[in-house]
């Protein structure tokens, strides 16, 4: 498993994990951040409202 780090013809930065040996897989590394923070969110969201 390693980390790739490449611009694109937009000149954007994309870090992606890249890893298997005979099925080989990568994860764009900015997207699933972005995913993350959003799930945290809406769990915030809901414990905020069960609480009240």
């Amino acid at each position: 498993m390693y980390l790739q780090t490449f611009r694109d013809d937009r000149r954007s930065r994309h870090f992606d994990l890249i890893g298997g040996k005979g099925h080989p897989w990568s994860i764009d590394l900015v997207t699933v951040t972005a995913a993350g923070i959003l799930v945290v969110g809406f769990a915030c969201a809901l414990v905020a409202l069960w609480v009240r």
